[in-house]
């Protein structure tokens, strides 16, 4: 799809992108100190709470990284990369492949399970196509990026031997970790990792279920949500259609585009309720009457 070429401000970052930036960076620090540290159990748990409170919403960090790098420093661009692959084992390059060149093109089917996104949501077919995609969602960017990049070197629309290369490291490290810490490994690294895989798709069911993604339709291709705490916690990520049509621009700038073009969108994928996986129960519960 076709995109505005919004402008970044002048200087290394925007302010707004300044948050974001120190936690990306201390991300990965706080996710594997439990590998440096030993805890107890009750200095786990709350460790947990602290990590999810912190880190929790990484991925999207990363994802408006990816559309919208956080600083004009090339260099610094991949350090903020490498922090968030590593806090949730997406890394920029499974999310520019799949999704930003995959997603926002209308092409993403191979990068996750098949899926007629008009049907109506049911907590059915939303835990069946999550974890139907996570296999897609993690092999096929590599699968992809060894065949564009190690036996092509395609360098268009992303160095694709680089995308094969930053896969692979992150592969790396978690074996090693394996065969470190084997328990912790496989008890706390994988499953976090696999919750934000799962997660990630379940916001993806979110924003289009009950919509036509071929693009027939602009305003009717993704749904919206309205609800403050959502998109104050996610960089207004809820403003998806604005997001669709204008992918380069700034977080910041997403409620404003959405207002100039909400009077055009369905008022069937304009919604008011939290996408937070934390409020699965709330959904299950609007779906039961109808009314998601």
């Amino acid at each position: 799809m076709n995109s505005v070429d919004f402008d970044r401000l002048p200087g290394f970052c925007r302010r707004e992108d300044v948050s974001s930036i120190i936690r990306a960076l201390i991300a990965p620090i706080l996710f594997l100190l439990p590998f440096a540290r030993d805890f107890t159990n009750t200095e786990f748990y709350l460790y947990v709470i602290v990590l999810i409170a912190l880190i929790g919403r990484a991925n999207y960090l990363m994802h408006w990284h990816v559309h919208h790098p956080f600083t004009t420093a090339p260099a610094f661009n991949l350090l903020l990369d490498m922090c968030l692959g590593v806090a949730t084992g997406m890394t920029a390059s499974n999310w520019r492949i799949q999704h930003v060149y995959g997603h926002h093109f209308g092409a993403d089917e191979r990068f996750r399970a098949p899926v007629d996104m008009r049907r109506p949501y049911t907590p059915r077919a939303a835990f069946s196509f999550c974890l139907r995609s996570l296999w897609p969602t993690f092999f096929a960017p590599i699968r992809e990026a060894f065949e564009k990049g190690v036996r092509r070197n395609e360098k268009s629309p992303v160095n694709y031997r680089w995308a094969f290369v930053e896969q692979c490291l992150l592969i790396l490290l978690i074996a090693a970790l394996l065969v470190w810490r084997p328990w912790l490994a496989i008890f706390y690294l994988l499953p976090w990792y696999v919750s934000v895989f799962f997660i990630s798709r379940y916001v993806d069911y979110l924003n289009h279920y009950g919509c036509d993604e071929s693009g027939a339709n602009l305003p009717a291709l993704a749904n919206n949500t309205s609800h403050r705490w959502f998109n104050f916690l996610t960089g207004n990520f809820g403003y998806h259609t604005a997001h669709h049509l204008h992918p380069r621009a700034h977080w910041t700038q997403l409620p404003e585009l959405h207002r100039e073009i909400s009077k055009d969108i369905p008022q069937a994928h304009l919604k008011n309720f939290s996408w937070s996986f934390l409020h699965l129960p709330h959904h299950f519960y609007l779906a039961r009457l109808g009314r998601m």
